[in-house]
């Protein structure tokens, strides 16, 4: 729709946040959250009765909707030209900024908030996870790291298991 209006920057905008960034969001979200399939499982049986005539009606407006003949786009009339120097991101961003200011400001606190709350989900404390505290790890010192230990050679030895292995096996 975006396209056929001329705002290319606003179709290409779309598809890129919409496709990529929410669809990444949820897949990483969906990877972090320690979700019980086997629970969800045993309750889906349970929502069948709702769930059927539900998508039946979804179904059948879906049907409707893809049967209308052009959609109405014959009483849709096209926009008006434009100058050669008009620039559809200059003027969205305009109006965004001045018309639409406090939506604006408010989808952004939202997705502030949904950005804490995925981080928050993700850093929740776990039984098996293991944590690190930076104030031993500067305190450490470097002849604490590594302690070096003297060990004699072992060479004679393993060649001789190496032969007894090797007669044992004839």
């Amino acid at each position: 729709i975006w396209l056929l209006l001329e705002a290319e920057f606003l179709a290409i905008t779309l598809v890129l946040v919409y496709v990529g960034a929410v669809m990444v969001l949820f897949l990483f979200v969906v990877m972090m959250l320690d979700i019980n399939l086997d629970k969800l499982r045993e309750g889906f049986w349970k929502a069948l009765p709702v769930a059927l005539p539900i998508g039946g009606l979804m179904a059948v407006e879906m049907v409707m909707i893809v049967g209308m003949r052009n959609f109405g786009a014959d009483k849709v009339l096209a926009p008006p030209a434009r100058p050669a120097d008009y620039s559809n991101t200059a003027e969205l961003g305009r109006v965004l900024y001045t018309d639409y200011l406090l939506p604006f400001e408010l989808a952004s606190v939202v997705l502030l908030v949904a950005i804490v709350a995925a981080i928050a989900l993700t850093l929740r404390s776990r039984k098996e996870s293991k944590s690190m505290d930076p104030a031993k790890q500067v305190l450490v010192k470097k002849e604490d790291r590594l302690r070096i230990v003297k060990m004699d050679a072992m060479v004679e030895k393993t060649a001789e298991k190496i032969e007894k292995t090797t007669e044992g096996d004839k």
